[in-house]
């Protein structure tokens, strides 16, 4: 004979074998005829020993749990379920019932969230089926055996209903439920975490180790997170953190790979934040990493992150006493030492204070003050945008060491210049004047256009009395500063340049093949050759003497003592010109050689340095803006190349000793 077995919920699970044909109180056998009335006596028999609570036994088959009871016993005695699931109890012998109403034992209510009972029922070894409920209502239900003193004797039971397991079966999400067939209520932020202003996400190779913390504002930068109820939670990649990613990259914090892996991360990870726990899915790949109580590591691609709202705000100017680089940036917090200036030129000029020791007369993010600064016309044709630095002169803004105001360093050339060509009043000006730059202000004092305000107009600071303008080299374009060059650029910095381009014209040479500087003696001629590109043809001038021209040679004969040059021009089709020029030093007799003339060539120089000196052996010397010697080298008279390749590219002063030194530019 076939059965069907239900399995007990306790530790020693019994199964109970329930023949196939037993429906309700009778039995149901095909048998043949000469056993019925065997059959029809025995089914007598056992309907008159059967008690009344085994003639009311309920089906127990499809219940979700089930509750053995026994001799003064439920087992389990205590049982959480779900809301909507069915508890089923079973008599393994006694006589009993499933009593959640009335106490049994205190004759007051249990005072449970619904009423629910089982009929008493004798059982037997195999378990008789009591009945059962389907509690649909969350809660702690209390219940017990009401037969005699079953229950005082501790035959009681409590079952806990929980309310049904959301519907979630994205195993990324904090209340993932396996046997959920739907996403409609995940929840992928559980709360822990604040993401409403967004993540700070620092590169690990940019922080500094002895702030102790991993999270340093200044190195990182802030992205947009979007967290909405039900989603997984993304980070926004936007142009900003692609320009932040790559200057890591650019600045060594990250590399190539990291940044690639990083961005592609970025852009396609699901990311839910459960506890301490933060997960991310991006394809394939996962990435998992556990708070640390300041941030999560994502070692492989180089980065912590953190959200902001961890962080408490702070002060993050370095100069401030509660300094907190590990802070959110809040520079209302700062809070400052007593300040010891009372100079009115100064940035942080106090009236309540005395003295200078603390005086800041250089405050801005516009330049540098150890870069070079140029002086200049406003208004010139050339330059249609901006201000025309390849006509522009040298003035270098510095300081003292005493920390004082600001001055410009006038170099005599320059100061020569000006005064040359109807300026002596800027002259004046650069060389009596004190001052200070604050924010976009230069505060300008001098003696001849007394105290005013410049302000910074994108480039520089224009003087309005005499139509010129002062400006840091990072504000002048690198191009091509060089007026004989096809590509000219007269708003470009005047010592370094791009690529020029230019007629092919060879430099003008010696038939002996000697360029840049010779020398020669008044009473010999000396002959010139000049090699321009293809189909142009050679102009040839000299204020040296006379010049006997066949085609591309010169030959000079008869000079004049003293410096002058030989030069060839060609012009194209386009109207670009070039000119190739060598320096003659005609010499005569030198009676006094301390005023020997000396002449160098090219300038700018790049390398190499031709010098001309017309005295004895002395030294060559090459000193910077601020007078301090760094190069000499030894001269011999006549004509002789110097080394030096090792000045980096700036202004220098050079001359033998003895003599005014002449200004050098190095460019490369």
């Amino acid at each position: 004979m076939g059965s069907q077995s239900i399995d007990s919920q306790h530790d020693g699970r019994k199964k109970l074998d329930v023949p196939k044909h037993w429906t309700g109180l009778g039995l149901i056998f095909t048998a043949s005829k000469h056993h019925t009335m065997r059959f029809l006596s025995l089914l007598l028999c056992l309907c008159l020993g059967l008690t009344a609570g085994q003639l009311s036994a309920q089906d127990c088959s499809g219940a979700d749990h089930t509750v053995l009871a026994g001799n003064l016993y439920f087992n389990p005695a205590d049982l959480t379920v779900s809301v909507g699931e069915t508890v089923a109890w079973f008599n393994e012998g006694g006589f009993h019932d499933v009593n959640g109403n009335i106490s049994a034992v205190s004759g007051e209510s249990f005072g449970n969230p619904e009423v629910f009972s089982t009929p008493a029922i004798t059982g037997e070894a195999s378990g008789v089926c009591m009945g059962t409920h389907t509690f649909t209502v969350p809660g702690t239900y209390s219940y017990d055996c009401s037969i005699g003193s079953h229950a005082a004797s501790g035959m009681v039971g409590t079952i806990t209903v929980e309310a049904a397991a959301t519907g979630c079966n994205d195993d990324l999400a904090c209340n993932f439920d396996s046997t959920a067939t739907s996403a409609a209520d995940c929840q992928y932020n559980d709360g822990t975490f604040d993401f409403s202003s967004g993540f700070w996400l620092v590169p690990i190779n940019a922080l500094d180790p002895d702030l102790g913390c991993d999270i340093q504002p200044a190195v990182g930068t802030i992205t947009t997170v979007i967290s909405e109820e039900g989603q997984p939670i993304t980070v926004v990649v936007d142009a900003d953190l692609e320009t932040y990613i790559n200057g890591a990259v650019a600045d060594g914090l990250l590399t190539s790979l990291q940044a690639i892996l990083l961005l592609s991360a970025l852009e396609q990870a699901t990311f839910s934040f459960c506890g301490n726990t933060m997960t991310g899915i991006a394809g394939l790949n996962t990435i998992v990493s556990e708070w640390n109580g300041q941030s999560w590591s994502l070692g492989d691609l180089g980065l912590n992150l953190a959200p902001v709202s961890t962080l408490a705000d702070g002060c993050s100017d370095p100069n401030a006493l509660n300094f907190d680089p590990c802070a959110n940036p809040d520079d209302t917090l700062c809070e400052y030492p007593a300040v010891a200036c009372d100079d009115p030129l100064a940035c942080n000029y106090d009236s309540t204070s005395a003295g200078t020791t603390d005086c800041n007369y250089f405050d801005t993010n516009l330049f540098t003050l150890g870069e070079n600064d140029f002086i200049g016309l406003v208004d010139d044709e050339e330059c249609e945008s901006g201000y025309p630095g390849a006509y522009s002169l040298p003035v270098p803004l510095t300081q003292d060491s005493t920390g004082g105001p600001l001055f410009f360093i006038l170099f005599p050339d320059v100061e020569g210049f000006l005064v040359e060509n109807g300026f002596e009043i800027a002259a004046q000006d650069l060389a009596t004047v004190s001052l200070s730059v604050c924010d976009t202000v230069m505060n300008y004092n001098s003696l001849v256009i007394g105290d005013t305000d410049l302000y910074w107009d994108g480039m520089g600071f224009t003087v309005d009395l005499y139509g010129s303008f002062v400006a840091p080299e990072s504000s002048f374009p690198i191009g091509c500063p060089d007026p004989d060059a096809c590509n000219f650029d007269a708003c470009s910095h005047p010592f370094v340049s791009d690529a020029c381009t230019y007629i092919e014209l060879g430099a003008v040479q010696t038939a002996a093949g000697d360029t840049g500087l010779v020398t020669m003696s008044e009473l010999d001629s000396l002959t010139f050759v000049a090699t321009p590109g293809e189909g142009l043809t050679v102009e040839w001038d000299s204020d040296c003497g006379e010049l006997i021209v066949d085609g591309n040679t010169a030959t000079l004969v008869g000079p004049e003592t003293g410096d002058c040059q030989v030069c060839a021009e060609v012009e194209n089709a386009d109207g670009c010109e070039a000119e190739s020029c060598i320096v003659v030093t005609v010499l005569g007799g030198i009676d006094d050689p301390s005023n020997a003339p000396w002449q160098l060539m090219p300038n700018p120089a790049a390398s190499e340095l031709r010098v001309v000196w017309g005295g004895e052996t002395t030294p060559f010397e090459v000193f910077d803006l601020n007078g301090r010697r760094i190069h000499t080298a030894t001269l011999q008279p006549g004509s002789q190349v110097l080394d030096v390749s090792g000045l980096k590219p700036g202004l220098y002063l050079a001359g033998p000793q003895g003599q005014a030194p002449q200004r050098l530019a190095i460019q490369r």
